[in-house]
């Protein structure tokens, strides 16, 4: 499949990009060569926002179109068709979306994430207070 095809927080490796060398080369130098894993992070109408390694990078649909990708869950995502536009034009899609137990997954690891952020933040907000304080009592 092709990276504009792929869900959000969907796994996935490269298994080919069928671009021109210097656009090639471009992608190589952001680390996005065949074989490497990828997590896709956002893919609505603008651009495909991916995970690479410990980076973000945002390609425009023109460049994911010319990615092909497997996926390495793909339990976790379900294929649907979805009937669009009227009359002659009239056609079926074919899309993708996650499966009732990713979702949940999903979301307890959003709340588990977003607790261990309160957490982190609390703990910084402490330790800068500290700070003040000794500050104070050294002037």
């Amino acid at each position: 499949m092709l990276l504009t095809q792929a869900c959000e927080r969907e796994d996935l490796r490269i298994v080919s990009v069928n671009t021109d060398y210097r656009h090639k080369r471009h992608l190589e130098n952001l680390s996005i060569l065949k074989g490497e894993t990828i997590t896709c992070l956002c893919n609505r109408t603008g651009d495909i926002v991916i995970k690479v390694k410990d980076g973000r990078i945002a390609i425009n649909r023109e460049f994911a179109c010319q990615i092909e990708v497997e996926s390495l869950n793909p339990e976790d995502f379900e294929t649907y068709s979805k009937d669009v536009g009227f009359g002659k034009k009239r056609h079926s899609l074919t899309l993708r979306r996650p499966t009732e137990d990713a979702r949940r997954r999903f979301k307890e690891e959003d709340s588990r994430m977003i607790a261990e952020e309160k957490k982190n933040k609390a703990k910084l907000k402490e330790i800068r207070e500290g700070r003040k304080a000794k500050e104070e009592e050294h002037a």
